[in-house]
């Protein structure tokens, strides 16, 4: 068997960086890049440990978990098949953890990227490298209902090159369905501030078969309306609205992503379509990518289910879960809520009662800042008005609440698609009413805000801040 290289995707969306897909082009030859080899040893990968799988199962599904692989989800399939979906040629690829930070590129220890990497910046990936390093494991313990595993993930571009910080997972299974929590703990000695990235929190690829790719990218979530398959093969975003994406076979089955509140995910098919096994390059990836700031000392926690099934069964699942929000609910009391920062930034981590965020652009220029909040579904007639808990500290008199549509890539700054409103620069927390409901263009469907200073203001950025402890629907 021919074992993969892997091809870094890098697309700019919203004027941001977003996560690699790792791909092998199927009209390329493998050519192992000579980087940083251990002394006296040979360049390039080697072959992957052998597995030291773990397993949890009943009466309709088996999941496993590779300790030789990063504690990463290695094995998932029906009860009574002995078909795995997950796909694992490499350590690039099954159903695991991979975070993105900056700087671009990233050297530690004096080893340098892979040159098709080397913009990948910092990224720990939970299974291990590009040359087949597994990942360390800190501890691990299993029980009749649960898997738990702690990762110090590798620098996916760099030879052997452990990652400052860990990850942990914990591994549930209910009928139907496995349930992940994963908790990221950074400790990182570069304390620089960097731009938010999205993230693969979590990425799954399936074998090859399992590339027909679903999702609901509708105006009406929630009500049964047609979902739509996705045959182009790239790597696209989908604005999900109903918080799930799945793969299936051409029998109808597979394996549903859902993540509470997410609607940002990502399809894609690899090599030759429909076909392949669990050692096979070809495959089917979906990945829930929230924009992250990541910390030099953060801690991070998300959680999402894979459902095993059919389409009926995936929906079914995501239909008895809690709705999402019809409004902006943002307290800001121990974490960013997913908020995040476009040249600017807060005064980072921990996270305590309020965002405190510099009111000013790090690169002056023709450049903006904003302060966003993440992709989200809201009908615009269930928001009349919104409550911002800020205290500013400015020369500065206006500010700008900005939003997007559902049909659009980006904010943009037209005639109704923002309001300036006035504050009070003096630091002390007030409560600013916005009247949406009287706005031109605030209609349809909403899917993000934001805060900024419009051009204006900006001779009143020098030593600007706000506080910023809530952005809500009602007031608090």
């Amino acid at each position: 068997m021919t074992r993969p290289y892997l091809l870094f995707l890098y697309v700019l969306v919203s004027c941001l960086a977003v996560t690699c897909v790792r791909d092998y082009p199927s009209n390329a030859p493998y050519a192992p890049p000579v980087v940083n080899p251990p002394s006296g040893g040979l360049p390039g990968q080697q072959q992957p440990s052998a597995q030291k799988r773990l397993f949890l199962g009943n009466d309709k599904i088996r999941v496993g978990i590779d300790l030789n692989m990063g504690g990463a989800i290695t094995y998932l399939a029906e009860s009574g098949s002995s078909e795995n979906m997950v796909n694992n040629p490499d350590l690039g690829r099954q159903i695991q953890t991979a975070i993105y930070g900056g700087p671009y590129p990233y050297t530690q220890n004096g080893k340098q990227p892979v040159e098709q990497w080397k913009y990948l910046g910092w990224n720990p990936v939970q299974a291990g490298d590009y040359f087949l390093h597994p990942a360390r494991i800190v501890s691990y313990q299993q029980t009749d209902n649960q898997l738990y595993v702690k990762t110090v993930p590798l620098i996916w571009p760099l030879f052997d090159e452990p990652a400052e910080c860990t990850f942990e997972h914990w591994i549930d299974i209910k009928d139907n369905t496995v349930h992940v929590r994963c908790r990221v703990v950074v400790n990182r000695s570069d304390t620089a501030h960097y731009d938010a990235r999205t993230q693969e929190t979590p990425c799954v690829y399936l074998n090859g078969p399992y590339d027909h790719m679903f999702t609901y990218t509708g105006l009406k979530p929630f009500t049964n309306d047609a979902v739509s398959e996705f045959t182009d093969r790239n790597v696209i975003n989908r604005y999900a609205t109903e918080n799930w994406a799945a793969l299936l076979n051409e029998k109808g089955r597979g394996v549903g992503l859902f993540k509470a509140r997410e609607v940002r995910f990502r399809t894609a098919g690899f090599g030759q379509p429909h076909v392949g096994g669990e050692f096979d390059v070809s495959a089917g990836y979906i990945n829930s990518e929230d924009f992250l700031v990541v910390d030099h000392n953060g801690e991070y926690e998300f959680e999402y289910t894979l459902i095993v099934g059919t389409l009926t069964d995936i929906r079914q699942f995501v239909y008895n879960q809690p709705r999402p929000p019809s409004g902006p609910d943002y307290v800001f009391v121990k974490d960013r809520q997913k908020w995040f920062y476009i040249n600017t930034h807060d005064q980072g981590w921990p996270v305590q009662t309020e965002l405190n965020v510099q009111w000013a652009r790090d690169n002056v220029g023709n450049r903006d800042f904003r302060i966003a909040a993440p992709l989200t579904f809201w009908y615009a007639a269930d928001v009349p008005k919104i409550y911002i808990q800020a205290a500013f500290k400015t020369q500065g008199t206006v500010a700008r609440l900005s939003w997007r549509k559902a049909e659009e890539i980006d904010f943009m700054e037209t005639p109704g698609r923002y309001i300036d409103f006035p504050i009070v620069g003096d630091g002390q927390f007030r409560t600013y009413e916005i009247n949406t409901g009287q706005l031109s263009g605030w209609d349809g469907v909403i899917s993000q805000i934001s805060l900024t200073s419009p051009a204006s203001q900006y001779n009143f950025e020098k030593g600007s801040t706000v506080r910023i402890r809530s952005v809500t629907s009602t007031k608090l």
